[in-house]
């Protein structure tokens, strides 16, 4: 269901993480016009889960695999990208990166990059992308740190 309450084609994203030398990173990919940054997420497929979608995703855009949330961690709201205009609803799932190569073929110009949640929070928020959708980007960004400062 959508922000609405039409049903459609449900999106998702995979809030990738690692640590680096102690410090926690997350993952962020450019959008397809690549004048923004966002997570790796997209419709799930026919016959797939939601959380086997944003694993996909993940390793479609970014190139990483690794241990996907079986439940979203939190939703996001985020303008539509298959309607003239309105908002999609996102369901977000941590994903831990356990391995990372390139991003597949038709995906390469998505520019993976790991940053500190701070930067992930700025650059979420740059580009020109609407206040009310920065705003929830940095939401996702606090949730997610907070769920992964309680894990060992």
């Amino acid at each position: 269901m959508n922000p609405r309450g039409e049903s459609g084609p449900e999106v998702v994203a995979a809030v990738c993480h690692r640590r680096e030398e102690g410090a926690l990173q997350l993952l962020l990919v450019r959008t397809k016009g690549g004048k923004r940054w966002t997570f790796p997420k997209g419709h799930v497929e026919p016959g797939e889960g939601p959380s086997e979608a944003a694993a996909r995703e993940a390793r479609e855009e970014a190139g990483v695999e690794g241990d996907v949330a079986p439940t979203p961690f939190t939703r996001y709201r985020y303008p539509s990208t298959r309607e003239a205009e309105g908002e999609t609803l996102v369901a977000a799932y941590l994903l831990a990166v356990v391995r990372q190569g390139p991003p597949a073929h038709s995906e390469r110009r998505r520019n993976p990059t790991w940053v500190v949640p701070a930067e992930a929070a700025r650059l979420l928020a740059a580009g020109g992308r609407e206040r009310d959708y920065a705003d929830e980007h940095a939401r996702v960004v606090r949730e997610a740190v907070a769920l992964l400062s309680q894990q060992p």
